[in-house]
């Protein structure tokens, strides 16, 4: 019976590794069938891997007794399913041992070993002593000559690193004396790998960093590994050394702090060595940047550690293949995005550059770099000059402060070579200008315009088609900061050239001129309009005739152009194209089924969610065709997958579209983590459209409102993607809406009903993920969606939330801000170590500031509850958020904490007054704000200031009182006389001082005498437009109540208020509504003082006034 087992599992193993889909799967269904009996599925495994002479059926025999030992450990862990007995146990301890002992193979003593590893965590979990041989018996390995023997010792250790980091802290020293005998240079080098992999392991297993510093002593140790490995020409020793290395430095970058200098420039001399293997190089390389990303401050005090590194990076940007014609040509013929996947020393060195700029910052990087490439710019080595340029595009983004301060004279230097005498220099130096259009935009669109657009056009000309191409695709990238005026007058030149590069027969170059076209278009908006009937035409046609599978991105593209023209000119110009446009769309998704690699698919769904942009409700009549594809592809499955690093079917990472990462999971080892990334792409685009489809169609979206929350709702908590959970949670508000519009409106189907619960069945996950939200940006946003949602409760009684619910919706307000204030006091703490330095200040300031977003968001969903809710909120906010914001609001907080807190009071103050709700906290505010007008930061100054302002509309007589009133003007008038006060930076603030004292004004004739005519010489008003909007109307109000304290007993003031209208008129600083008031005063003015008109070109303030100003006033007297 046993012979027949024996036979049995060896037939069921042969056919696990069986090429035939159906023999597999059987052989699986009889492995799970076989899982039922622990110990005869163990004893037959064991009895495999001892004596079957195939060595396939070993290995495999090896890799399902780990497998199945650590589905054991996980059935234990949940306290179910079947074990294995004591002598079944018994068995295994004895015969891995021996296996290891006598097994000639050395791939199946490693896997033994790791088998070992695995029964031991297994067993010892729960009874620490329950293997006392398998201690001994490693040790004694450790010690022999036996180097197969040693190397599995070790290789065990590895396995056992977390138990021995945890359970074994006594013997750490004996562990130390392990790896140091095991490193020493006598040993084989098969051994001190194998001892740098188990010491990597237990380093990262230990928690704390002080267990670490014993072994420090060891890293000479393990540098001596590589350099020997380098001496004997062992490569693939050295390769695994070096990983070592390289995962140390990601993890315990501190651990080699103590010889950090011996390690760089052991590295150095790795990676410059063009006689080694890439894959060495490549890995040394990778060890200097871990170091760099990793503990960026250490590796910008060492003095050579960036004039070292930088120029290994340069040197393999040199090793370029392109030096004959015809591989000169293969580069021209190639498609940019179907070149060969294959890594090159170029594509590392390019990596490295990059990576190098970000992580040390331009302080570091730019004297170095700089320094080699100008002296590479004018070589007659074209490598060099094609370096030098992509130098400068690669480390664009982490020198963008530094490079910003030389930015006119880098970039005319690029543009000279625009004319370089080789097509790749010329691509090179496109390219660069396109990356630092991205990087350094606006600034570079609006002071360097002149000198870039016209050389572009001019290489549109290129007698090289894929440095023509390029040309085009650089105009992409700075039409994406560029401002309508600025690109005005090049767009006849611009879209002329365009054009021409659109009737070439050159498939790559059509495709960036139609999307170079579309960029235009966007940035253009109306100025597109005389353009319009030249390009449509042959973009229709393109969609109509361009068939072929070499032809859906150009046909892609040309539906993105046609939908970004569409919304640039609107729908009076586009829509009798728009029909025709659709159908064509409709007819592409319709005639053929479409690969689900076609990036036509794509294109489509954006197009449409464009054309629906630009036609609003009158793109009803397509939403069949739209949002069913959408509702498909938010349903998509990310196929996540976990298997072992090992398993020889884990293949699913090499699938296009799918992505891996191994992770060593407690316990289990290490896996392989796969997800199909194409999936998660088109689900967040999904999602992202069907919000925008629902913003812009309003109540017309109404009829799939349920079937698109049905969806969206779990997707709040989607897991594995930023962008997916962004788009569900802001399309939120938007369903709301539109069911509540469809209910104002009596659509078919609408309810107060189903508002309310559309509503409730939001509201819990919103809440839940709230919680559980771990990205600080994506909280912003998910923060800023929620706020819109509780805002619906004031358009419709019956999206007002609950006593209960508003009770939670606080809570989770409380615990955000608790968390956001620990982060923030986790930063300070930060800020206060000794090896803080420029660059990490920098970071630690991006931190603060994407955290003082959370908190402007926090307050904003917390002013959303006032304004809805009014005084019936501050019994919630009393019990719960007071606490934590009158802490803020104390002069220990930081600014950002004290802004928060006084714009949290303004709320009270604006919508908790009229029924007197706010006056019990006036008394404590007050003095605050008087306080914080003279704070010097403006952002708590600006909330101070909008704090009085409120007083002074919301508060009656007996809260505000004269005497208060009094000194909240002083206050104001110190703050707008103060030095500085009306800089860029300040503005804002004192915009909004001057706004609080007109309201005061308003309310005190005393105060006004003086008031007004100091209220009127800060006038016009231009940082802050929503505050600016509403001083000029007061303005015009007080004029036409002829207020003689604003214009003077005999109008000697009315010349002041003539030059302020001057400058407001044309802009956006006052309302449309109130111009033809003004210029009906300004022709009052005219017929009753005409002397007033006549004395004001000799007034100060009318010097000031440019052309246009007095042109608006002239237009305004004469209208």
């Amino acid at each position: 019976m046993v012979d027949v087992a024996l036979q049995q599992m060896e037939a069921m193993l042969r056919a696990l590794m069986s090429t035939d889909n159906a023999v597999r799967n059987q052989a699986e269904e009889a492995l799970a069938q076989a899982r039922q009996a622990p110990d005869s599925l163990f004893s037959a495994l064991i009895a495999m891997l001892r004596s079957n002479q195939d060595e396939q059926v070993r290995s495999l025999a090896a890799v399902l007794l780990r497998k199945e030992i650590i589905r054991l450990l996980a059935q234990s862990a949940d306290a179910q399913g079947v074990t294995v007995s004591t002598q079944v146990k018994a068995l295994l301890k004895s015969e891995l041992l021996a296996c290891i002992e006598q097994e000639p193979q050395r791939s199946i003593r490693k896997k033994a070993s790791d088998v070992v590893g695995q029964l031991a965590i297994n067993i010892m979990s729960n009874d620490p002593s329950g293997w006392p041989e398998l201690f001994p018996w490693m040790l004694e390995g450790t010690r022999s000559t036996n180097v197969p023997l040693h190397e599995a010792a070790l290789a065990i250790f590895n396995t056992l690193s977390e138990f021995i980091a945890e359970k074994m802290a006594a013997h750490h020293g004996m562990l130390l004396d392990v790896f140091r005998s095991s490193l020493q240079a006598q040993q084989e080098l098969s051994v001190r790998n194998a001892a740098l992999r188990a010491l990597a392991s237990f380093l990262m297993a230990l928690s704390e960093p002080s267990q670490r510093v014993p072994f420090q002593e060891l890293v000479p140790l393990m540098l001596q590994t590589i350099s020997d490995a380098l001496a004997r020409g062992m490569e693939d020793e050295c390769r695994e050394a070096l990983e070592v290395f390289v995962e140390v430095a990601e993890s315990q970058t501190k651990f080699l702090k103590r010889h950090l200098a011996e390690c760089v420039t052991g590295m150095i001399a790795i990676a410059s060595n063009t006689s080694l293997d890439d894959s060495l190089r490549h890995l040394a390389l990778e060890f200097l940047l871990t170091i760099a990303e990793g503990a960026p401050t250490l590796a910008r005090k060492m003095p050579r550690f960036c004039a070292d590194t930088v120029p290994v990076a340069l040197a393999m940007m040199l090793e370029l293949e392109c030096d004959t014609a015809q591989e000169l040509q293969e580069w021209e013929d190639e498609d940019e995005d179907e070149e060969d996947t294959e890594v090159t020393n170029y594509d590392v060195g390019e990596e490295a550059l990059d990576r190098l700029a970000i992580a040390l910052g331009g302080k570091a990087m730019m004297p170095v770099l700089f320094g080699i490439i100008q002296e590479w710019f004018p070589s007659d080595d074209w490598k060099k000059r094609h370096a030098a340029l992509m130098a400068i595009s690669q480390s664009g983004e982490g020198c963008e402060a530094q490079m910003a301060k030389q930015l006119e004279p880098i970039v005319t230097t690029i543009v000279t070579r625009f004319g370089d005498a080789h097509p790749r220099v010329r691509w090179a130096a496109i390219n660069t200008i396109g990356q630092m259009s991205t990087d350094f935009g606006p600034q570079l669109q609006a002071k360097l315009h002149s000198c870039v657009l016209p050389a572009l056009v001019s290489a549109m000309d290129d007698g090289c088609k894929r440095v023509k191409a390029h040309a085009a695709a650089a105009v992409i990238n700075f039409c994406e900061h560029c401002e309508r005026k600025t690109l005005r007058p090049y767009l006849q030149g611009l879209l002329g050239k365009l054009m021409q590069l659109l009737s070439t027969n050159q498939r790559r170059v059509q495709e960036q001129a139609v999307t170079a076209v579309a960029s235009v278009a966007d940035v253009a908006e109306q100025d597109f309009v005389p353009f319009y009937d030249a390009f449509i035409p042959g973009l229709k046609e393109l969609l109509r005739n361009s068939g072929g599978k070499e032809y859906r991105m150009l046909r892609g593209k040309a539906m993105e152009c046609i939908s970004l023209i569409g919304v640039a000119v609107g729908k009076d110009k586009f829509g009798p194209d728009a029909k025709d446009v659709m159908e064509l769309l409709i007819k592409t998704q319709q005639g053929a089924e479409l690969d689900t690699d076609d990036p036509q698919v794509s294109f489509m769904l954006q197009a449409c969610a464009r054309i629906c942009k630009c036609l609003g409700e009158h793109f009803q009549p397509y939403l069949p065709f739209v949002i069913p594809p959408l509702l498909a592809s938010a349903q998509l499955d990310p196929e996540l997958h976990v298997t072992d690093v090992d398993d020889e079917d884990g293949d699913q990472e090499d699938e296009e579209g799918m992505e891996s990462v191994t992770v060593n999971i407690r316990g289990q080892g290490n896996k392989r983590i796969t997800i199909r990334t194409s999936a998660l792409e088109e689900k967040a685009t999904a999602c992202s459209m069907l919000h925008s489809y629902v913003a812009d169609l309003k109540e017309a979206f109404f009829p799939y409102v349920q079937e698109v929350a049905t969806i969206l709702v779990p997707l709040i908590k989607f897991q594995y993607m930023d962008e997916v959970r962004t788009a569900a949670m802001m399309a939120m508000p938007e369903l709301l809406d539109s069911c509540i519009l469809a209910l104002a409106k009596g659509a078919s189907g609408a309810s107060a009903a189903l508002v309310s619960q559309l509503l409730c069945f939001m509201l819990e996950p919103i809440l839940e993920q709230l919680k559980a939200e771990p990205d600080v940006e994506t909280l912003a946003c998910q923060l800023e969606a929620f706020g819109e949602l509780l805002a619906h409760g004031g358009s419709c009684e019956h999206a007002k939330l609950s006593a209960d619910q508003i009770q939670k919706s606080t809570e989770v307000l409380q615990m955000l801000m608790r968390e956001s204030n620990e982060r923030r006091d986790e930063r300070e703490g930060r800020r206060g170590d000794e090896d803080v330095d420029d660059e990490e200040e920098e970071q630690l300031e991006g931190e603060a500031e994407r955290e003082e977003i959370v908190m402007q968001s926090l307050v904003e969903a917390a002013g959303k509850l006032f304004e809805v809710y009014q005084s019936g909120y501050l019994p919630y906010f009393d019990s719960l958020l007071m606490p934590t914001v009158s802490e803020m609001l104390q002069p220990t907080a930081i600014a950002s904490s004290r802004a928060a807190a006084l714009c949290l009071f303004d709320d009270v103050i604006e919508h908790c007054s009229a029924d007197g709700g706010s006056s019990r906290y006036i008394a404590g505010i007050f003095p605050a704000l008087l306080q914080y007008m003279g704070d010097e930061t403006t952002e708590v100054r600006q909330a101070a200031a909008y704090g009085i302002a409120m007083l002074g509309e919301r508060c009656n007589d007996a809260t505000f009182t004269e005497a208060m009133m009094q000194q909240a003007a002083q206050a104001l008038v110190l703050a707008v006389d103060a030095p500085g006060a009306w800089e860029e930076e300040h503005a804002s603030a004192s915009d909004n001082a001057i706004s609080a004292l007109g309201k005061i004004c308003k309310r005190s004739d005393a105060i006004g005498a003086v008031g007004w005519p100091r209220w009127l010489e800060a006038l016009p008003l231009r940082a802050d437009r929503e505050e600016a909007r509403h001083v000029h109307a007061t303005l015009c109000e007080q004029v036409e109540k002829s207020n003689t304290q604003l214009l003077g007993a005999n109008h000697e003031r009315l010349p002041d208020v003539i030059c302020v209208f001057g400058r407001l008129l044309g802009t956006d600083l006052i309302a449309d509504e109130y111009l033809p008031r003004i210029g009906h005063l300004l022709k009052q003015v005219h017929s009753g003082l005409p002397q007033v008109l006549q004395q004001l070109p000799s007034h100060p303030k009318f010097v000031l006034l440019s052309e246009e100003n007095r042109a608006e006033l002239e237009k305004a007297l004469s209208s």
